[in-house]
Parts: structure tokens; sequence; C-alpha cells
């Protein structure tokens, strides 16, 4: 079952809460505003019953992770580790408060790679990928007779994070 929480009203509204505490220049909040979460949102839905099951995780959350892990080429459990520790890191994927417990399961990550299907992932490594090319965020060292081959070799390394 998924159900899109951001309209839910918080139990402790001023608890940890961002607010102003943040740098709105960071690297992650920016980078936060130029993607497609609506999109993402609505095929990710796609893939859970509805009104059955235990609630899955926000979208935000599942592929901000995601996008984090590849930029910064970590782990599933380092990605994990780093998203605890950072609050920036947490209000990119869409948290409002700062957390340090755990509140995400270790194989989380693992198991949505294999729940969502190809279209989400069509999806995830066009547009997404389109925008952090766009916006220089990946970055590639690339010969000059390679350079035909940029778009392919942009795609071929964001499937590896998924294999």
């Amino acid at each position: 079952m998924y159900t899109n929480d951001k309209n839910t009203p918080k139990l402790f509204p001023d608890f940890f809460h961002f607010g102003n505490s943040i740098d709105a220049d960071n690297r992650w909040l920016m980078l936060s505003e130029l993607l497609p979460w609506g999109k993402l949102d609505q095929i990710y839905g796609c893939y859970f019953t509805e009104n059955t099951g235990r609630p899955a995780k926000d979208s935000r959350l599942i592929c901000g992770l995601l996008i984090v892990k590849y930029l910064k080429n970590l782990t599933n459990e380092e990605v994990l580790q780093e998203f605890s520790e950072n609050p920036y890191m947490q209000a990119f994927c869409g948290r409002e408060y700062f957390s340090s417990r755990d509140i995400i399961s270790q194989g989380i990550l693992s198991e949505r790679k294999k729940r969502l299907g190809p279209e989400f992932f069509d999806f995830f490594y066009g547009e997404v990928a389109d925008i952090l090319k766009e916006q220089k965020i990946i970055k590639f060292k690339v010969l000059s007779e390679k350079r035909d081959n940029f778009f392919v070799s942009v795609l071929n390394k964001i499937k590896n994070i998924f294999k």
C-alpha cells in the first residue's frame, strides 16, 4: 500500500524542525528544487496496492536515497548511515525533522529496486540523469574521442547502481 503523507499534520511540529536552522544554499537543498518529485511519486505509487498492506516508505525518501547513493558512490549501508547523520540529506529526501535514530530498514533500497518496474527506472534514468547532467552535478572525465558516447556512458553508470 502506498499513500502520500505530505498533508498529514505533524505530531510535534517544533521538535527538531529544520525550519530556518539550515542553509538554503546547501547543494542538496538546491538540487531538491530541481527534481521532478511529483512525477516520481506518481510513477512510484503505481507499484503499490491501494488500501491493503503496510504503507510503503515515501517516494521522495527512496528516490532521494537512490540519487545520493549514485552521486556519492556509496553502498546501501553507507547511504543509510550518511542519511542518519546529515540533516541536509534528510531534508533533500523530504524529511521536515532531523532524526538520528534508525528510521529506515537496512534492506529498503534492495527491496525497492526489486519492486519498482522498468517504467519507473526508465523515467529515473532519463529525467533525473538529464537534470543532473544539465546542472553539471554529474561530472565524468571523458576522452575527446569518446565524447560521442557521453550520454551512453552516463546511462550506463546510473544503470550499474541498480544491478
